[in-house]
């Protein structure tokens, strides 16, 4: 005798992930963020973050007052508005306009991890409008997981605050600010991936173009309109190496050449490639060739 199949249950969570993250903002709270004269405009209502969201489901046939921005920098999961259903993954935004009936579920095998806001205000509209959001478009491409996390984190502060009308006011200056780095760096999956080894190439150019100077990974970084955690993620990812260990490679490479084809001292080799100090630029000389600049002379001499 065969035992009986075994059903299984397609569990459904609207909340309650380990390590998840939810505010709702008070009703009374509300009321003083319609009447503050700038708040009033755009204002956060619930914010959150869920990890690893399996089993993630949320279905509201008749939508919400707010706007809901979802933001996935891991896994996948989908957005069901009508009858079209967009998929999500790492790097997607996903906003559902206000009173839009929809579902959207993290994938079984792959579930997403997110950060969302419902935002509301006298300007939603026109905020929507301006990130080219609609029912039939509710996607963007945002790549740079650090800036957005960062940007979302800058929002969640603002609830230290404890509601105060500054307090409120910097939660609406945040949002703004999050939601003006989506229109400022989303693109198209594919142009974007071109787009970016455009840039990261642009950097390694002018590193080339100026290994006299002294140059910030601060200023390679904002070079190439990306954060500085994720545009050393893309340049190690493109080199091998990060983008100051790189650029100090070059340096003695330039310096190698220098000793093989010409007479000038350490001080002034050490110059012509933007160390102040002849002492550190031998140290660095040495960490990366394995001996000293006067060592590395008379072997290329011997």
């Amino acid at each position: 005798m065969h035992p009986k199949p075994t059903r299984t249950i397609d569990l459904q969570i609207r909340e309650g992930f380990p390590h998840q993250r939810l505010i709702v903002i008070p009703a009374n709270v509300l009321d003083r963020c319609h009447a503050l004269p700038m708040v009033g405009q755009l204002h956060v209502t619930h914010i959150g973050a869920y990890p690893s969201a399996l089993h993630h489901y949320v279905e509201r046939k008749t939508g919400v007052p707010q706007a809901i921005l979802i933001y996935c920098f891991g896994g996948r999961g989908s957005l069901q508005i009508g009858d079209a259903t967009f998929p999500i993954e790492q790097g997607h935004v996903a906003i559902v306009p206000p009173g839009m009936p929809h579902i959207y579920r993290s994938e079984g095998a792959d579930p997403w991890s997110i950060f969302w806001i419902h935002f509301d205000g006298l300007q939603t509209t026109l905020a929507l409008k301006s990130l080219g959001i609609n029912a039939r478009s509710p996607r963007l491409y945002v790549p740079d997981l650090p800036m957005m996390r960062q940007a979302f984190e800058e929002v969640y502060a603002c609830l230290n605050y404890h509601y105060s009308d500054a307090g409120l006011l910097a939660m609406t200056s945040e949002l703004m600010r999050l939601l003006s780095k989506i229109k400022l760096h989303h693109s198209h999956p594919r142009r974007d991936r071109q787009a970016v080894e455009d840039r990261i190439l642009a950097t390694l150019d002018f590193m080339e173009q100026h290994i006299d100077m002294s140059v910030s990974l601060e200023d390679l970084a904002a070079r190439a309109g990306l954060s500085i955690p994720y545009y050393c993620k893309l340049f190690k990812n493109r080199t091998s190496h990060s983008p100051m260990a790189y650029f100090i490679q070059l340096k003695i490479r330039k310096a190698c050449r220098l000793f093989d084809q010409t007479d000038l001292s350490v001080r002034e080799i050490a110059e012509k490639l933007g160390y102040d100090d002849p002492y550190y630029f031998s140290r660095l000389f040495k960490k990366v060739q394995g001996c000293s600049p006067s060592a590395y002379r008379e072997t290329i001499k011997g």
